[in-house]
């Protein structure tokens, strides 16, 4: 008997069949597909929380507004008064009530034109020194108000807050 192997060896496949072919595209373009809706994903969440922040801050300047004003006018502390003729002329907090600003305001009062498409709605309500969530329709003499702020998007509402003012006891009834 010879050493040595006289029979044939099989032969060897080379390369893939187009069925495993055909099942490695499909894993690929599952993968991809799920990568792209990922990124998308990713893309608004970003965005909206970019959104979120602009209005915040937007928010913030009312505020900052508000802490720079008087809580009532010393002119007229019994009234709730009309508003001053522009918003660089307001000197009390109850002045801000029912401001829309669009283009909205920054901190100094001037308006920011980078952001025209977004708007701020001030409210200001009176309410109970021992229950803040209960309203006094525009009580002049009421030394607690509720400041509600609005900020809105190409008219779609992105975000709002409200803060409560308590009158310095000097001015309190």
């Amino acid at each position: 008997m010879s050493r040595f192997r006289t029979q044939p060896l099989p032969k060897t496949r080379d390369g893939f069949t187009i069925i495993e072919a055909a099942f490695v595209m499909v894993i690929v373009g599952v993968a991809t597909l799920a990568v792209v809706e990922l990124l998308a994903v990713g893309s608004m969440s970003n965005a909206e929380g970019g959104e979120q922040t602009t209005a915040m801050n937007l928010a913030a300047n009312i505020r900052e507004i508000s802490l720079g004003l008087a809580f009532q006018d010393s002119e007229q502390p019994t009234e709730w008064k009309t508003k001053e003729s522009s918003v660089a002329a307001y000197d009390d907090l109850k002045d801000l009530d029912g401001m829309v600003c669009q283009p909205p305001l920054d901190v100094k009062r001037r308006p920011i034109n980078e952001c025209a498409a977004w708007s701020q709605r001030v409210t200001v309500q009176t309410v109970a020194q021992d229950s803040v969530t209960s309203e006094r329709p525009k009580d002049p003499v009421e030394p607690t108000a509720r400041v509600v702020v609005v900020i809105s998007r190409n008219g779609r509402e992105v975000y709002e807050t409200s803060w409560v003012v308590v009158a310095p006891k000097a001015t309190r009834k």
